[in-house]
């Protein structure tokens, strides 16, 4: 970095550190004159024939998109709304979000991604907090899904006793994504059907690196490189043969406890071991420092591994998709066959890896919004009516079909001209992903039994072959950093456990190290986490009587 760039990175960090020091002391000021919201919601009604004007910041993946898409003029047609949009990029999103707020300038309605972004919107004062029964009273359709698909998400908009904001779901994030393997290699060495327990897929990898299945005569070839550097799949379907989430909480004998300092996590770590001293897992494994390293993905399609780690979906074998995994490999290598892998079972016949699951992330109302709390109702008028109606909800998150998409069984979901380019898909908010949170106006998923309708008849198979949700291993929350303290110390203890994991597979440390690491994990902030996360439990059943989750039923009328 040249110091130049140095000089303008301090400068940007500092920035954004006054505006949290502004943030606080204003927010301290708000509570020194205990400016506390109340409203007597009995007293809120909410009147169709009046337009209310709601300005939105929502998912931010339409930096493009301009106000007036046919998407938009729908949905204010249908609910005499006028909304003021607010499009942004990711990146922008999270570097401009304080500074705007800060400013005082605080949507009516905002999207917030993670548990920790709820909290501190609400520390600040930015937040409005909605009572359970409001949203019970006003969406009861919409409470019944969320409670059966996602009850979870009801967390991530707590804060101090209260809630802050209206949770949201998507149906697909509670599938398990399986690995992939070359058949053609398994073939070339002698075995004739996928393996099917971690035993099977040991024998498989050992051939892979020792009995030349690309047949050049060089041993160059590795059973598999996962990335280990990638937190939200490593070794995943392995991790999960032992029953662990190794980055998220789970329950053990009433207890919260982090999944990557159990005992299991360590049993899985020496079976690694194993396996990389016996040449099985490529060396450059840990060499990606980032989630998203390319390196797997191009030694499995370049050839060079047998086995490829969490890419077993359907979209990595649509052929239609010239980008898909399936698409590339055969163009590298037309020889080539590659086929799902069942999640291999483990000692006790476990089988699974873990997923997101089905919660998404939360929409805030602003806290002036308690001068015309009517816009609260109006916006849970929508989302019941998107939770229940199939036309409106696809319209408001597709468009038109024959306008901007159309589907037929063999194909799915697929784009109509000019709206296949990507580009002016986005500019338009046109999303064919029905099953995920990412509708600009519509925030949730559908539910699956419509959500089925849309898909190719090949992925609905798919999905009840490979992908079932039986074998989703999601964590206690859904997300690990849903306790206030991990926004200080989650991502320096995700980097540890990363280092420490990858370090003791390679042989840098023995095995026996993972009590000294779990140690280390408790004493840098794992212990306070942990701490928060039992606090959480106990809330997170406190939630679930006030809005009637048991068994994924609603139980309040």
């Amino acid at each position: 970095m040249t110091r130049r760039k140095l000089l303008a990175l301090l400068a940007f960090l500092a920035l954004i550190s006054a505006v949290y020091a502004v943030a606080d002391r204003r927010a301290r000021r708000i509570h020194a004159e205990k400016a506390e919201v109340h409203i007597d919601w009995d007293a809120v009604v909410d009147d169709p024939a009046e337009k209310l004007e709601i300005s939105l910041m929502s998912v931010p993946r339409y930096p493009t998109a301009q106000e007036g898409t046919w998407i938009e003029n729908r949905l204010e047609a249908a609910f005499n709304v006028d909304f003021k949009p607010q499009f942004t990029s990711h990146f922008a999103y999270m570097r401009r979000r304080p500074l705007v707020f800060a400013g005082g300038n605080v949507p009516d309605l905002f999207y917030a991604g993670d548990p920790v972004v709820v909290q501190k919107d609400a520390h600040h004062g930015y937040a409005l907090p909605i009572p359970y029964r409001i949203i019970i009273e006003h969406a009861p359709n919409y409470v019944r899904y969320l409670n059966q698909y996602a009850p979870h998400t009801w967390v991530y908009a707590y804060w101090k006793g209260d809630n802050y904001g209206i949770p949201t779901w998507g149906s697909s994030l509670g599938y398990p994504r399986p690995g992939i393997w070359r058949m053609d290699w398994l073939r070339k060495v002698g075995i004739d059907e996928v393996p099917d327990t971690l035993d099977e897929m040991y024998a498989a990898l050992w051939k892979f690196r020792h009995e030349d299945p690309d047949g050049n005569g060089v041993q160059d070839t590795y059973g598999m490189c996962p990335n280990a550097q990638a937190w939200f799949n490593v070794f995943g379907a392995i991790f999960g043969a032992y029953g662990v989430v190794p980055h998220g909480w789970m329950l053990r004998d009433g207890a919260v406890v982090w999944g990557g300092a159990q005992p299991e996590a360590k049993e899985v770590l020496a079976l690694l071991r194993m396996w990389y001293i016996d040449g099985l897992i490529d060396p450059d494994f840990a060499i990606g420092q980032i989630k998203s390293s390319p390196i797997p993905y191009q030694k499995f399609v370049s050839g060079k591994t047998g086995y490829f780690f969490g890419s077993g979906n359907y979209e990595s074998f649509d052929t239609y998709n010239k980008a898909s995994l399936v698409s590339v490999i055969s163009e590298l290598q037309p020889e080539s066959e590659v086929v799902v892998a069942s999640f291999p079972a483990g000692p006790k016949g476990i089988r699974g890896a873990r997923v997101w699951s089905n919660a998404a992330h939360v929409f805030v109302f602003g806290k002036q919004v308690a001068q015309k709390p009517q816009k609260v109702l109006r916006m849970l008028k929508i989302l019941e009516a998107q939770a229940t109606d199939e036309q409106l909800f696809i319209e408001t998150r597709m468009g038109k079909r024959g306008v901007h998409w159309d589907y037929d069984e063999a194909r799915g979901l697929y784009y109509v001209p000019p709206y296949d380019d990507q580009n002016t898909a986005l500019k338009h908010l046109v999303n064919l992903n029905v099953d995920g949170p990412g509708g600009f106006f519509s925030p949730c998923g559908i539910r699956p039994e419509i959500s089925s309708k849309y898909m190719p008849l090949a992925k609905r198979r798919h999905l009840e072959r490979y992908q079932r949700t039986e074998w989703a291993q999601a964590g206690l929350f859904g997300k690990p950093d849903v306790v206030p303290s991990s926004i200080k110390y989650l991502r320096d203890l995700r980097n540890l456990q990363m280092t420490v994991y990858a370090e003791i597979v390679r042989g840098d440390r023995s095995v026996d190290y993972f009590e000294a690491f779990v140690d280390e994990w408790m004493e840098r902030g794992g212990a306070e986490m942990t701490r928060e996360a039992q606090e959480m439990y106990e809330v997170q059943r406190e939630i679930y009587q006030r809005v009637g989750v048991v068994g994924g039923q609603l139980l309040v009328q």
